[in-house]
């Protein structure tokens, strides 16, 4: 599952300051709905709720076929009451958002119009003649790449580009100051950080910019799927909302994704609770960072991140993974065709190149390339494809155990709480019970 890298000092503490709106969360959530007997998944969420972690949250589990999504559930939107959480609650995935992305530039590679190891300069020109770094920690002074960077750089993090939220080096400060940070917003933040600009925009800028490292040579997490969503609004002549419309959320019927909430849509939103103070050391009580009454997801948003900025329900992401369970078909259609799926639910890294030590990384997620289930509660089998979101948010593929499972829930940093190996565990005790 994703290793916890995901926590942004300066967002969070951009978070902090604007949270005017805060509200603080009883000690303990309200009662789930599950019950003795529901099996240990259904326990994971009735255990977060109880514990006060969480006000609510839905797992969706899938099976190969048609769509006949299981769902269990448990609390409100929030803390302070509201509606139950159901299948079509709103939640924010941030980094959620990267499989969906992925997914549709190699819907790009399965039309032709793509190739996986095809330079991005062929699309965006500015992107041909880049420079690397030669002491990232030191400053900016760069000499020319050896490689270009591939299509498949951009999906594997393996572009040598960074993000604002894993340093706090010379290139992390420009991307701050060049407003590159995508997946935030305008109340996120600080003086001497940049306005968020439009996709192209953001293209333009990180041309300009030396790499961070070698094209190809080291996985670092990056903006690189946002990248990918630029070069797609090039590659298509559309804007990359289009794009994902035409090519995932129509077809697969995700009716409640996209980057934005609309007015009419607010008492569907949940809400999202932060665990740390100023200090970013745990608190006893978390309060709202963003919810229905303060959203910064109303409306039309600048930039369309395809890195971190989407919402969805656990009834659209469902379809998604059950579109990738079933290798790229869906309710009897193709999606992806069925080889595509495959690759880009497998290893995508370049040669000798790994993730988080010993794992893959396929189109926009982690891939397990050893079956360690018999190492203990936590171990997982080999080929899982998995990602998750800064607010808890995770999704995976198992295509040993045939299911794919999405829990939506809103804590942030999304490392406060052990939810992966909690998850992990809980899936193991419950793989004969989705048969």
């Amino acid at each position: 599952m994703q290793r916890n890298i995901e926590m942004d000092r300066r967002a969070m503490m951009g978070a902090l300051a604007t949270a005017a709106f805060a509200t603080a969360a009883p000690a303990l959530g309200r009662a789930a709905r599950g019950g003795a007997g529901s099996g240990a998944l259904q326990g994971l969420i009735d255990n977060y709720v109880g514990a006060g972690r969480v006000p609510g949250a839905i797992v969706a589990i899938v099976r190969p076929g048609g769509f006949r999504p299981q769902y269990l559930s448990a609390g409100n939107m929030a803390f302070d009451g509201g509606a139950a959480v159901t299948p079509d609650t709103l939640w924010r995935i941030y980094s959620m958002s990267k499989p969906i992305t992925a997914m549709a530039v190699m819907q790009q590679i399965a039309a032709g119009k793509l190739g996986l190891d095809q330079p991005i300069s062929d699309i965006m020109p500015e992107f041909k003649s880049m420079r690397v770094l030669i002491d990232p920690a030191k400053g900016l002074e760069s000499r020319p790449t050896d490689k270009p960077i591939l299509v498949r750089n951009l999906l594997t993090h393996t572009a040598g580009l960074s993000y604002s939220i894993v340093g706090n080096g010379p290139l992390e400060k420009e991307y701050r100051r060049l407003g590159l940070q995508p997946g935030s917003s305008a109340s996120l933040l600080r003086p001497g950080e940049g306005a968020i600009p439009d996709l192209q925009t953001f293209a333009s800028r990180l041309a300009e910019l030396p790499l961070y490292s070698e094209p190809g040579t080291s996985w670092r997490y990056s903006v690189g799927v946002d990248l990918a969503g630029a070069m797609l609004e090039r590659l298509t002549g559309t804007t990359f909302d289009k794009v994902l419309q035409a090519q995932l959320f129509g077809p697969l019927g995700m009716e409640s994704s996209g980057f934005s909430v609309e007015s009419r849509d607010l008492k569907r939103l949940s809400s999202n609770y932060a665990w740390v103070g100023r200090d970013l050391k745990p608190i006893e009580k978390p309060y709202v960072i963003d919810g229905p009454a303060h959203t910064d997801w109303l409306g039309k948003q600048v930039m369309l991140s395809g890195g971190g900025g989407m919402l969805a329900s656990a009834r659209d992401y469902a379809r998604f993974g059950q579109m990738l369970l079933n290798e790229g078909m869906f309710e009897g259609k193709p999606v992806m065709p069925r080889g595509l799926a495959r690759l880009a639910m497998g290893n995508l890294m370049p040669k000798g190149v790994y993730f988080d030590g010993d794992k893959g990384f396929g189109a926009g997620g982690s891939v397990t390339l050893f079956d360690t289930l018999a190492s203990g509660p936590e171990g997982t089998p080999v080929g899982i494809y998995a990602w998750g979101g800064a607010a808890g948010t995770k999704f995976f593929v198992d295509p040993v155990r045939q299911m794919a499972v999405v829990v939506m829930l809103q804590f942030f940093p999304g490392e406060r709480f052990p939810l992966n190996k909690d998850l992990q565990k809980a899936v193991n005790q419950d793989s004969g019970r989705f048969a």
